[in-house]
């Protein structure tokens, strides 16, 4: 369940009692992965140790936690799916029985680890942690991304957890934005137009649809790549085993099937197509890209793209909807990108104020154990 990336220094020992401990959960997408790392500067300069949990074998989130060096503790894990199809009514049934499974697992880690804090980032990958938390008594504290709450972080806050969230308005918690991740501000326009071969003189479009990524923009950016290769250089990440179906590099087009590096990417990039989830806009916004967006509609996903593409909007994003032909509404707006407003930071220093929010917390459990044993 264990791994820690190879090579890397191992955490400080808490034996003297000087370093506190969390775990952070979460995964299954970037939108749940990325936030919890963006964490990862601010909770260290507050001396908090963190490790992670999420889906057990090579997931997303595994991957992601080696390569920041953190120790990594994976269980079962399930996605319920909103389908009735056969495929997803067999899915649903067995999630009594891998959610049991998994809250079993994260006990025992929890107990081994004693970690102070757990805090989810919500999603299936969390809800394992969340359950065995609360059996063990351990506080939660939930982030929550969108407009509405996801299923994992209303079952944590029913079960007690303190809920934040980074959506202006929201009902569900205490607005304290969105964590970004602080390295994404560090990267050289110039030295990451050269890493990919990009002239400087060049207007760059990145297209992006999520960790996964996204067959509908991936289809349409096929057919307007004709029109769009006489204005500018496309980056597309295409999402993993999906760049075999697009056309092969050139000096116009460059297909990524995943990127480990979206630093580098933005800073090159003049304009950027995506989708609408909430760490994406997030970061759009803090970085001040000019920025198309397509939302996720209603149906395939529970809608919360939607808000978030609305939030983005009032903050110089411009919105093309998912719905007739949508290269043919993509196009003319993809050509008059790179005359689009950057847009304007939603919030700022969300690192700062979750990681306060941590410490307090920590800070106040400390308080509660010492006069326990007065």
């Amino acid at each position: 369940m264990r791994a820690r990336r190879r090579g890397a220094a191992a955490p400080p020992s808490r034996k003297g009692g000087n370093m506190k401990k969390i775990l952070l959960a979460g995964g299954g997408t970037g939108g749940h992965i990325y936030p919890n790392l963006a964490l990862l500067p601010a909770l260290s300069r507050l001396g908090i140790e963190a490790v992670y949990g999420g889906e057990e074998g090579d997931s997303a989130e595994a991957r992601a936690a080696k390569r920041a060096g953190l120790d990594f503790y994976g269980v079962p894990c399930i996605k319920l799916v909103r389908s009735f199809s056969p495929a997803g009514v067999d899915n649903n049934l067995s999630v009594p029985r891998v959610l049991s499974a998994g809250k079993r697992a994260a006990e025992k880690i929890l107990s081994e680890e004693k970690p102070a804090l757990v805090f989810s980032k919500g999603g299936f990958a969390a809800l394992p942690f969340v359950l065995a938390a609360a059996a063990l008594k351990i506080p939660v504290i939930c982030h929550e991304s969108d407009s509405t709450p996801g299923l994992s972080n209303k079952i944590a806050k029913i079960k007690g957890a303190k809920a934040l969230t980074a959506y202006p308005g929201s009902s569900f918690g205490e607005f304290v934005g969105m964590p970004v991740r602080e390295e994404l501000f560090c990267k050289n326009r110039a030295l990451a137009r050269a890493s990919l071969g990009i002239p400087s003189t060049e207007n760059v479009l990145l297209v992006t649809g999520g960790s996964s990524g996204a067959q509908a923009l991936n289809d349409a950016l096929l057919r307007m790549l004709p029109e769009l290769e006489e204005r500018c250089v496309v980056v597309h990440v295409t999402g993993r085993g999906k760049a075999e179906k697009g056309r092969a590099r050139s000096a116009r087009y460059i297909p990524l099937e995943y990127s480990d590096d979206m630093g580098t990417l933005y800073a090159a990039s003049d304009a950027v197509l995506s989708r609408a989830g909430a760490t994406a806009v997030a970061e759009l916004a803090a970085l001040g890209k000019r920025a198309v967006l397509v939302p996720l509609p209603k149906g395939i996903s529970r809608g919360d793209q939607i808000p978030n593409a609305e939030l983005a909007a009032k903050h110089g994003a411009r919105i093309v909807t998912q719905d007739g032909d949508l290269a043919a509404k993509l196009l003319p707006v993809l050509l008059h990108a790179f005359a689009l407003p950057p847009m304007t930071r939603i919030s700022s220093d969300a690192n700062g104020k979750i990681a306060s929010v941590i410490a307090v917390s920590y800070t106040h459990l400390r308080a509660h154990e010492t006069s326990a044993h007065l």
